[in-house]
Protein backbone atom coordinates (compact mmCIF):
# COMPACT_ATOMS: atom_id res chain seq x y z
CA UNK A 1 0.00 0.00 0.00
CA UNK A 2 1.25 3.10 -0.57
CA UNK A 3 1.68 5.51 2.55
CA UNK A 4 2.12 9.00 3.54
CA UNK A 5 3.84 10.28 6.40
CA UNK A 6 2.23 12.86 8.59
CA UNK A 7 4.12 16.30 8.61
CA UNK A 8 4.72 17.01 12.24
CA UNK A 9 5.17 20.67 13.21
CA UNK A 10 8.00 21.58 15.92
CA UNK A 11 8.28 25.45 15.83
CA UNK A 12 8.60 26.63 12.48
CA UNK A 13 10.16 22.96 11.72
CA UNK A 14 7.83 20.60 9.78
CA UNK A 15 9.07 17.14 10.00
CA UNK A 16 7.93 14.22 7.44
CA UNK A 17 9.75 11.46 9.42
CA UNK A 18 8.52 11.91 13.27
CA UNK A 19 10.19 8.90 14.24
CA UNK A 20 13.23 9.90 13.47
CA UNK A 21 13.20 12.59 16.55
CA UNK A 22 16.34 10.64 18.05
CA UNK A 23 18.09 11.10 14.86
CA UNK A 24 18.03 14.41 13.97
CA UNK A 25 14.94 14.10 11.89
CA UNK A 26 14.41 14.45 8.25
CA UNK A 27 18.24 14.65 7.81
CA UNK A 28 18.74 11.48 9.21
CA UNK A 29 16.98 9.96 5.95
CA UNK A 30 18.84 8.21 3.54
CA UNK A 31 20.14 9.11 -0.18
CA UNK A 32 20.02 7.03 -2.23
CA UNK A 33 22.81 8.16 -4.36
CA UNK A 34 25.76 6.38 -4.08
CA UNK A 35 28.50 8.30 -6.08
CA UNK A 36 31.44 5.61 -5.26
CA UNK A 37 31.98 2.49 -3.49
CA UNK A 38 32.18 2.62 0.29
CA UNK A 39 29.80 5.86 0.42
CA UNK A 40 27.97 4.67 3.22
CA UNK A 41 30.62 4.52 5.63
CA UNK A 42 32.05 7.07 4.28
CA UNK A 43 29.28 9.59 5.13
CA UNK A 44 29.11 7.62 8.71
CA UNK A 45 32.69 8.44 9.34
CA UNK A 46 31.66 11.81 8.45
CA UNK A 47 29.27 12.48 10.94
CA UNK A 48 31.27 10.20 13.75
CA UNK A 49 33.43 12.61 13.66
CA UNK A 50 31.56 15.35 14.92
CA UNK A 51 30.33 12.88 17.70
CA UNK A 52 32.73 13.01 21.15
CA UNK A 53 30.68 9.66 22.29
CA UNK A 54 31.56 7.06 19.31
CA UNK A 55 34.05 4.39 19.85
CA UNK A 56 34.07 2.38 16.47
CA UNK A 57 34.27 2.92 12.79
CA UNK A 58 32.51 2.55 9.72
CA UNK A 59 34.58 -0.02 7.11
CA UNK A 60 32.97 -0.46 3.68
CA UNK A 61 32.03 -4.57 3.58
CA UNK A 62 30.89 -6.30 0.60
CA UNK A 63 31.32 -9.46 2.63
CA UNK A 64 28.39 -11.76 3.41
CA UNK A 65 29.32 -12.85 7.28
CA UNK A 66 27.57 -14.98 9.24
CA UNK A 67 25.64 -13.34 12.67
CA UNK A 68 28.02 -14.20 14.64
CA UNK A 69 31.27 -13.36 12.71
CA UNK A 70 29.31 -10.12 12.43
CA UNK A 71 29.32 -9.39 16.08
CA UNK A 72 32.81 -10.67 16.57
CA UNK A 73 33.79 -7.86 13.98
CA UNK A 74 32.47 -5.17 15.74
CA UNK A 75 33.91 -6.06 18.57
CA UNK A 76 37.06 -5.15 17.49
CA UNK A 77 35.90 -1.63 16.97
CA UNK A 78 34.97 -1.95 13.25
CA UNK A 79 31.05 -1.44 12.20
CA UNK A 80 31.16 -3.47 8.22
CA UNK A 81 28.90 -1.48 6.51
CA UNK A 82 27.55 -1.45 2.87
CA UNK A 83 26.31 0.41 0.57
CA UNK A 84 22.86 0.12 1.67
CA UNK A 85 20.23 2.02 3.17
CA UNK A 86 19.82 -1.24 6.02
CA UNK A 87 23.08 -0.06 7.05
CA UNK A 88 22.95 3.43 6.70
CA UNK A 89 20.32 3.37 9.42
CA UNK A 90 22.32 0.83 11.60
CA UNK A 91 25.13 3.72 11.67
CA UNK A 92 22.13 6.16 12.81
CA UNK A 93 21.54 3.76 15.77
CA UNK A 94 25.42 4.00 16.57
CA UNK A 95 25.82 7.58 16.27
CA UNK A 96 22.70 8.37 18.84
CA UNK A 97 23.20 5.32 21.02
CA UNK A 98 26.92 3.79 21.09
CA UNK A 99 26.70 2.29 24.17
CA UNK A 100 23.15 0.28 23.74
CA UNK A 101 24.66 -1.04 20.56
CA UNK A 102 28.23 -2.42 22.60
CA UNK A 103 25.93 -3.51 25.25
CA UNK A 104 23.49 -5.87 22.71
CA UNK A 105 27.42 -6.20 20.73
CA UNK A 106 29.12 -7.74 24.49
CA UNK A 107 25.40 -9.75 25.32
CA UNK A 108 25.65 -11.64 21.82
CA UNK A 109 29.41 -12.37 22.82
CA UNK A 110 29.22 -13.37 25.82
CA UNK A 111 26.28 -15.44 25.82
CA UNK A 112 27.51 -17.07 22.17
CA UNK A 113 30.54 -18.61 24.29
CA UNK A 114 28.59 -18.81 27.21
CA UNK A 115 29.71 -16.83 30.10
CA UNK A 116 25.66 -15.95 30.65
CA UNK A 117 23.34 -18.29 31.54
CA UNK A 118 20.28 -17.00 30.79
CA UNK A 119 18.85 -18.45 28.16
CA UNK A 120 17.23 -21.87 28.47
CA UNK A 121 17.74 -23.64 25.13
CA UNK A 122 18.56 -22.81 21.96
CA UNK A 123 15.41 -21.73 19.71
CA UNK A 124 14.92 -23.28 16.16
CA UNK A 125 17.52 -20.95 14.05
CA UNK A 126 20.01 -22.44 16.64
CA UNK A 127 20.38 -19.27 18.80
CA UNK A 128 19.67 -18.73 22.82
CA UNK A 129 16.65 -17.42 23.38
CA UNK A 130 18.43 -14.14 24.66
CA UNK A 131 20.15 -14.16 21.16
CA UNK A 132 17.19 -13.89 19.67
CA UNK A 133 15.58 -11.44 21.99
CA UNK A 134 18.37 -9.02 21.71
CA UNK A 135 18.54 -9.20 17.22
CA UNK A 136 14.96 -8.52 17.60
CA UNK A 137 15.66 -5.82 19.32
CA UNK A 138 18.36 -4.73 17.29
CA UNK A 139 16.49 -4.95 14.14
CA UNK A 140 12.53 -3.94 15.30
CA UNK A 141 13.06 -2.63 18.80
CA UNK A 142 11.48 0.09 20.27
CA UNK A 143 10.60 1.60 23.58
CA UNK A 144 7.39 3.09 24.55
CA UNK A 145 7.45 5.77 26.57
CA UNK A 146 4.70 7.07 28.50
CA UNK A 147 3.46 9.56 31.31
CA UNK A 148 0.39 7.12 32.19
CA UNK A 149 0.95 3.95 33.39
CA UNK A 150 -2.56 2.85 31.71
CA UNK A 151 -1.09 3.46 28.44
CA UNK A 152 1.44 0.60 29.36
CA UNK A 153 -1.30 -1.56 30.22
CA UNK A 154 -3.28 -0.93 27.44
CA UNK A 155 -0.50 -1.93 25.53
CA UNK A 156 0.13 -4.68 27.48
CA UNK A 157 -3.39 -6.05 26.78
CA UNK A 158 -3.53 -5.28 23.22
CA UNK A 159 -6.21 -2.84 23.95
CA UNK A 160 -5.50 -0.82 20.92
CA UNK A 161 -8.92 1.05 21.20
CA UNK A 162 -8.15 2.84 24.47
CA UNK A 163 -4.09 2.88 23.34
CA UNK A 164 -4.85 4.40 19.48
CA UNK A 165 -8.36 5.71 19.43
CA UNK A 166 -9.65 7.04 22.89
CA UNK A 167 -5.78 8.63 23.68
CA UNK A 168 -5.54 9.64 20.34
CA UNK A 169 -5.82 14.07 21.08
CA UNK A 170 -3.58 13.63 24.30
CA UNK A 171 -0.73 11.22 22.60
CA UNK A 172 1.62 14.69 22.51
CA UNK A 173 1.45 14.99 26.40
CA UNK A 174 1.19 11.20 26.99
CA UNK A 175 3.27 8.97 25.10
CA UNK A 176 6.64 9.14 22.53
CA UNK A 177 7.74 5.82 20.90
CA UNK A 178 11.63 5.51 20.20
CA UNK A 179 12.77 3.68 17.86
CA UNK A 180 15.88 1.84 18.16
CA UNK A 181 15.82 -1.66 15.58
CA UNK A 182 17.58 -0.11 12.33
CA UNK A 183 15.39 -2.63 10.62
CA UNK A 184 12.38 -1.18 11.17
CA UNK A 185 14.24 2.24 10.73
CA UNK A 186 15.17 1.26 7.22
CA UNK A 187 11.61 -0.23 6.14
CA UNK A 188 9.54 2.93 7.62
CA UNK A 189 11.02 4.45 4.44
CA UNK A 190 8.32 2.44 2.76
CA UNK A 191 5.81 0.64 5.46
CA UNK A 192 2.78 -1.78 5.18
CA UNK A 193 -0.19 -1.81 7.63
CA UNK A 194 1.39 -4.65 9.01
CA UNK A 195 4.52 -3.78 10.60
CA UNK A 196 5.16 -4.26 14.21
CA UNK A 197 8.14 -2.52 16.61
CA UNK A 198 8.77 -4.90 19.11
CA UNK A 199 8.76 -3.00 22.01
CA UNK A 200 9.15 -2.50 25.64
CA UNK A 201 6.76 -0.02 27.62
CA UNK A 202 8.65 2.42 29.97
CA UNK A 203 6.47 4.60 32.50
CA UNK A 204 8.37 7.84 32.47
CA UNK A 205 7.88 10.92 34.85
CA UNK A 206 8.59 13.53 31.84
CA UNK A 207 9.10 12.51 27.94
CA UNK A 208 10.79 15.39 27.70
CA UNK A 209 14.20 13.03 28.05
CA UNK A 210 18.03 14.10 27.19
CA UNK A 211 20.27 12.22 24.68
CA UNK A 212 22.00 10.78 27.62
CA UNK A 213 19.60 9.92 29.71
CA UNK A 214 17.57 7.75 26.80
CA UNK A 215 20.50 6.04 26.56
CA UNK A 216 21.04 4.97 30.46
CA UNK A 217 17.50 4.09 30.19
CA UNK A 218 18.14 1.84 26.95
CA UNK A 219 20.75 -0.08 28.31
CA UNK A 220 18.71 -0.80 32.16
CA UNK A 221 16.26 -2.38 29.14
CA UNK A 222 18.58 -4.36 27.32
CA UNK A 223 19.74 -5.88 30.81
CA UNK A 224 16.59 -7.08 31.17
CA UNK A 225 16.19 -9.15 27.78
CA UNK A 226 15.85 -12.49 28.48
CA UNK A 227 13.64 -13.89 25.52
CA UNK A 228 12.21 -12.53 22.43
CA UNK A 229 8.60 -13.17 24.59
CA UNK A 230 10.03 -10.16 26.69
CA UNK A 231 8.58 -7.60 23.40
CA UNK A 232 5.38 -6.62 23.12
CA UNK A 233 4.20 -5.67 19.33
CA UNK A 234 3.04 -2.25 18.34
CA UNK A 235 1.96 -1.64 14.41
CA UNK A 236 4.02 1.48 13.93
CA UNK A 237 1.50 2.90 11.17
CA UNK A 238 -0.96 3.08 13.93
CA UNK A 239 1.08 5.21 15.97
CA UNK A 240 -0.94 8.46 16.35
CA UNK A 241 0.27 11.67 13.62
CA UNK A 242 2.87 9.17 12.03
CA UNK A 243 0.95 8.55 9.21
CA UNK A 244 -2.26 9.92 7.74
CA UNK A 245 -3.55 6.62 6.81
CA UNK A 246 -4.54 6.62 10.31
CA UNK A 247 -7.25 8.72 10.26
CA UNK A 248 -9.41 6.71 8.04
CA UNK A 249 -12.62 5.40 9.23
CA UNK A 250 -12.31 1.62 10.14
CA UNK A 251 -7.93 1.74 9.84
CA UNK A 252 -8.00 0.01 13.55
CA UNK A 253 -10.75 -2.39 12.93
CA UNK A 254 -8.77 -4.84 10.89
CA UNK A 255 -7.91 -7.49 13.36
CA UNK A 256 -4.77 -9.45 11.49
CA UNK A 257 -2.88 -6.58 12.49
CA UNK A 258 -4.90 -5.39 15.52
CA UNK A 259 -4.90 -8.97 16.90
CA UNK A 260 -6.41 -9.98 20.17
CA UNK A 261 -3.51 -10.99 22.56
CA UNK A 262 -2.91 -14.23 23.00
CA UNK A 263 -4.08 -16.15 26.39
CA UNK A 264 -1.94 -18.92 26.38
CA UNK A 265 0.39 -19.15 29.59
CA UNK A 266 3.77 -18.96 28.51
CA UNK A 267 7.09 -19.27 31.09
CA UNK A 268 8.96 -16.64 32.68
CA UNK A 269 11.23 -15.87 30.01
CA UNK A 270 8.87 -15.23 27.50
CA UNK A 271 6.59 -12.98 29.84
CA UNK A 272 5.85 -9.03 28.42
CA UNK A 273 8.40 -6.82 30.32
CA UNK A 274 7.14 -3.30 31.24
CA UNK A 275 8.92 -0.90 33.43
CA UNK A 276 8.43 2.03 35.72
CA UNK A 277 11.55 5.05 35.57
CA UNK A 278 11.96 7.47 38.00
CA UNK A 279 14.81 8.90 36.28
CA UNK A 280 17.44 7.34 38.36
CA UNK A 281 16.26 3.75 38.75
CA UNK A 282 14.26 0.86 36.74
CA UNK A 283 11.77 -0.92 38.12
CA UNK A 284 9.38 -3.36 36.79
CA UNK A 285 5.99 -2.61 36.61
CA UNK A 286 3.10 -4.87 37.06
CA UNK A 287 -0.19 -5.48 35.60
CA UNK A 288 -3.03 -7.78 36.70
CA UNK A 289 -2.90 -11.50 36.23
CA UNK A 290 0.53 -11.20 34.79
CA UNK A 291 3.27 -12.97 36.06
CA UNK A 292 6.88 -11.15 35.66
CA UNK A 293 10.25 -12.70 34.83
CA UNK A 294 13.05 -12.62 37.30
CA UNK A 295 14.75 -9.06 37.71
CA UNK A 296 18.46 -9.03 38.39
CA UNK A 297 18.63 -5.53 40.01
CA UNK A 298 18.19 -2.12 39.64
CA UNK A 299 21.73 -0.71 39.14
CA UNK A 300 22.68 1.31 36.15
CA UNK A 301 24.71 -0.70 33.41
CA UNK A 302 27.54 2.22 33.76
CA UNK A 303 28.53 0.34 37.32
CA UNK A 304 28.81 -2.49 35.83
CA UNK A 305 31.03 -4.75 33.85
CA UNK A 306 28.75 -4.45 30.79
CA UNK A 307 28.80 -0.45 31.10
CA UNK A 308 32.30 -0.36 29.62
CA UNK A 309 30.79 -2.55 26.26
Amino acid sequence: MDSHPASVSVGETSIASPWLWPYGGDLARFDPRIDHEGAVACRLNDQHSKSVDVEPSFVHSTENLGALEYERRVQTGLVPTRDVSHDWYNGQVWLAFPKVKQLINVRHIEDAHGFQETSRGPSANGRSRLRDALTLFDESGALFLTTKWSMCKALLAHDWRTLLCEQRERWPDRAKVLLVGHGLLDSMDMPHKGLCAKVVPVQVPSLDMRPSELQRLMLLVVEQLRGPGNLSPLPVMGIPGWFSESEAPGFYQDSAVYRAKPTRRVSSSHERLAFVWDGSTLALGKCAGQSLPEFQGEESPDSSEHGAG
